[in-house]
């Protein structure tokens, strides 16, 4: 009796297993032929009339390469040495079908000046275009982010919602370190599709450096430039989230620059007592501008580093603002606020997907106003064809860890958050998305050290045939995760099956399907060094994206959403 029990569950087993490997009937993929890997440390995608360009940026060259859609192919590819030698990849855009890819260049100590340059490369033959223009010119230094290629980030480039305009920023590097007496010095440039200059200005800030935050930037159809502050009450420079604090420290407001203007045109935003976290400027469908962002009330964790010792090692860990719901405003062009919004994080989403003793935390925390989501932001912000609004945001925190030689850095990339806001202004719905990822950049591993590493981690975001998908890799043992239950981790480089959420846009019903196994694509097939940053969309239903596979080869995936 107890060997044929045995027997069963063993059956039993085997067959829960199978399940948890199948694939979802919801998606076809198809894997080209192995090509020579190019790497580089920044690299971008994109898609026109069935054709993919790759633009990959090293610090002394930029490698192109063409793929065909339909088939796979690689059709065409070059690597470019004219770039000058302490040339920096400041980024790439494309609008309206116009390729322009930006770097940056010191002159050097003697004579001072910090330059932007743009390449124009033609889409249909893979070649840049002409000399490189020299697109902007800064007596003095400005401030960037320090990497392992040099200072990057010096200039900050957005495009208008149509793609008719751009908007190139930059910070002058102050000459007086003291941010208490200190302004700061901020370039607006703005241009047309063909990047000819419509307006260009300097802007003092009417504020200390201490006393203002620049937290997003943006350009609408007409040109115009917008700048979105958190202006504090005091000196401390800092968001205040003390025990003893009843209300916010500072309060937010939109900045307005315009053509042919030398004054900056302010709207001050008050969200009540509430403290406004990592907020993100829009511009609507409607033509009018849209900040969101995340809240909370003030009652909880204060926002700051967490400190420990284990071993003989010293952590710190780095998290992003814990949030209590979402905000939401609208304003008109000329600054009026139309409509100011907040809407609340659930108990029930919050107690989902933790640990029991997480879950009777917040249910005690709940009582005192004091349960949060923590470490949350704020990814991407979809506006609906008939006015409405999905944000999704992402848990995030990174660990620092002191060790004898040097530092070491940890990245945590967990739970998703996806809310549905009727053109109303009504809460449609709202989904907690379970996810846990873990990983750390390896000996040797190429990627932009001026950003936050994110490896195969985070993840892709799709709308079509009325739903949305968050695509992403996941340890095979979530794909029937219960709501009571945690998600496995997954480890950053292990492996792993990409994985897609699909939640309805009318209900708001989630469910899941594994798209591939990276360690078993096809017989004899495993693919390395996924990440959501080399994801290009291809059509509404179908994106590809480019994988390592060793021997110093890559290939290439093309997924069909048929779901």
């Amino acid at each position: 009796m107890k060997k044929n029990v045995l027997l069963l569950l063993c059956f039993l087993m085997a067959v829960s297993l199978q399940a948890q490997k199948s694939l979802s009937k919801d998606f076809s993929y198809t894997v080209s032929k192995p090509y020579q890997v190019e790497d580089a440390a920044k690299k971008f995608y994109f898609n026109k009339d069935g054709q993919i360009l790759s633009v990959k940026a090293w610090n002394k060259f930029v490698i192109i390469q063409k793929f065909d859609v339909a088939t796979l192919k690689q059709t065409y590819t070059k690597k470019n040495e004219d770039f000058p030698k302490n040339f920096v990849t400041e980024g790439m855009i494309n609008v309206q079908d116009k390729f322009y890819f930006f770097y940056s260049s010191w002159t050097g100590r003697k004579t001072k000046h910090e330059q932007l340059f743009y390449r124009e490369i033609d889409f249909e033959t893979g070649k840049f275009t002409g000399e490189p223009v020299k697109i902007i010119d800064v007596d003095g230094k400005v401030t960037g982010t320090a990497s392992g290629m040099g200072v990057a980030d010096k200039f900050q480039i957005y495009n208008s919602k149509d793609e008719s305009k751009v908007l190139i920023k930059y910070r002058r590097k102050p000459k007086v370190k003291n941010d208490k007496k200190s302004k700061d010095i901020i370039g607006i440039n703005v241009y047309d599709i063909s990047l000819s200059k419509l307006w260009s200005k300097d802007y003092k800030m009417p504020y200390t450096e201490r006393k203002m935050d620049a937290m997003d930037f943006a350009v609408d159809t007409n040109g115009s430039g917008y700048m979105m502050a958190k202006v504090f009450h005091d000196d401390s420079g800092k968001s205040k989230k003390n025990k003893k604090d009843t209300k916010a420290n500072y309060h937010m407001e939109l900045f307005r620059m315009y053509d042919g203007s030398d004054t900056i045109e302010k709207t001050k935003i008050v969200a009540g007592e509430n403290f406004i976290n990592g907020i993100t400027l829009f511009e609507s469908e409607t033509n009018g501008m849209v900040c969101a962002g995340f809240y909370n009330n003030g009652k909880g964790k204060k926002n700051k580093t967490r400190k420990g010792v284990i071993g003989l090692s010293r952590r710190i860990t780095f998290k992003s603002p814990s949030a209590d719901g979402i905000f939401v405003c609208k304003l008109s062009k000329d600054g009026e606020v139309i409509s100011q919004d907040t809407y609340d994080i659930p108990l029930e989403i919050l107690n989902q997907y933790v640990s029991k003793r997480t879950k009777k935390k917040n249910d005690k925390k709940d009582e005192e106003g004091l349960a949060e989501f923590e470490s949350l932001v704020l990814r991407d912000l979809v506006f609906e064809k008939d006015g409405g609004l999905t944000l999704i945001g992402e848990q995030m925190y990174y660990v620092m860890t002191k060790k004898k030689y040097g530092y070491s850095y940890s990245y945590f990339y967990n739970d998703m958050l996806i809310t549905k806001i009727s053109p109303s202004g009504e809460l449609s719905w709202m989904k907690k998305i379970p996810k846990r990822q873990f990983g750390k950049p390896k000996m040797g591993q190429i990627y932009d050290g001026s950003k936050a590493f994110q490896g195969g981690m985070s993840y892709s975001y799709f709308h079509t045939n009325g739903n949305h998908y968050l695509i992403y890799l996941d340890n095979v043992k979530n794909i029937n995760l219960p709501l009571d239950k945690i998600p496995a981790l997954h480890i950053d480089g292990m492996g792993g099956y990409l994985t897609a959420y699909k939640v309805n846009d009318a209900t708001g019903d989630v469910s899941k399907g594994s798209i591939l196994d990276t360690r078993k694509v096809k017989a004899k097939l495993a693919v390395h060094q996924f990440s959501n940053n080399r994801v290009v969309k291809t059509a509404e239903d179908e994106f590809i994206v480019e994988v390592y596979k060793k021997k110093k080869e890559d290939v290439l995936i093309k997924v069909k959403i048929k779901g």
